[in-house]
């Protein structure tokens, strides 16, 4: 009898040895996958071909626009690279755009042609991991959110900026939340008011949706497994909470002015989760605006009436 229970327990403990074993395993490939989710993806061609199937004329918009480039170097020493785009009418106000996941700063040109029209400068730089930005991590806004602040200060002090906005897009417009919930609406760093275009809701959250191959599936077995596995091994190794991308939870700390856009159409930022953002930002002066578009797809879809309301939101807070 005590041999077999002695066999028992070598195979109970062989058994929580490998899978313990298997555990880490996973959760180091899981959370490899999210970090270096572009490595090996053409995020400049991924940009141009998504103008393409939007039939935007990217042509066109150099033709007419000449950019300059710049870098400028974040709090942790990553070096965050842009183009500078000034508007033919003379301005000091300045508009940052921050770009989505598996592209880079070119996706947003059909924003920044927008904004040119009316008298806004613009600075686009590419995000963490796409581009041709110093870091190719890609952590949901966490690290990216010191590439926005660097961008703000370079704006105030080195363009003479009088008016700062950021206006991101999908994961870009997670990082922007993540930024508006860092610093206080008085500090040099600090934008005028910030534009939230279809927010990731949160990094947990985004990656359950993934696993789970939709809401249904975001907490079966197997999407838990992997969330706990990943996280672990994300916050012990690299030093990376997932909660820390928890848009929802964060902007409980956004005191800047804040217009959100809900995509009607979004099946990639779900517009009930998007609107959840919304109730949460902290301050009064915060407005939400609906797009009968897909994913980010407004300003596309109908660029004058998306303009118009952005345009309303930033003439209420004297930034017009």
């Amino acid at each position: 009898m005590k041999k077999v229970i002695k066999l028992v327990a070598v195979i109970l403990a062989s058994m929580t040895v490998l899978a313990c074993a298997g555990s880490i395993f996973m959760g180091k490939y899981v959370a490899e996958q999210i970090l270096y989710q572009n490595k090996g993806n053409d995020t400049k061609g991924n940009s141009v071909r998504q103008l393409e199937i939007w039939g935007y004329n990217l042509e066109n918009f150099l033709e007419n626009h000449k950019g300059e480039e710049f870098e400028v170097t974040a709090e942790d020493e990553n070096v965050v690279p842009g183009t500078i785009f000034k508007s033919a009418i003379c301005s000091d106000k300045w508009v940052a755009l921050v770009h989505g996941a598996g592209g880079d700063r070119v996706s947003t040109y059909p924003l920044a042609e927008e904004y040119l029209k009316r008298g806004y400068n613009v600075i686009a730089f590419d995000q963490r991991g796409s581009g041709d930005n110093g870091d190719d991590r890609v952590t949901f806004g966490i690290l990216e959110a010191m590439d926005v602040e660097a961008v703000v200060q370079y704006a105030r002090n080195e363009l003479a900026a009088a008016t700062v906005i950021v206006h991101g897009q999908s994961m870009g417009a997670q990082t922007v939340a993540l930024y508006a919930s860092g610093v206080k609406e008085d500090d040099e760093n600090a934008a005028d008011a910030v534009i939230l275009d279809s927010p990731v809701p949160g990094m947990e959250r985004f990656l359950r949706l993934m696993f789970g191959g939709g809401p249904e599936g975001a907490y079966a077995m197997t999407s838990n497994y992997l969330i706990f596995t990943s996280k672990i091994y994300m916050d012990v190794v690299y030093h990376i909470d997932f909660d820390d991308g928890d848009t929802i939870s964060r902007v409980k700390n956004d005191n800047i002015p804040t217009l959100v856009i809900v995509s009607d159409e979004d099946e990639v930022c779900l517009p009930e989760m998007v609107m959840e953002v919304y109730h949460n930002i902290a301050t009064d002066n915060k407005a939400v605006i609906h797009a009968d578009s897909a994913h980010i797809e407004g300003v596309i879809d109908n660029p004058a009436g998306y303009m118009e309301s952005v345009m309303d939101f930033l003439g209420q807070n004297g930034l017009r």
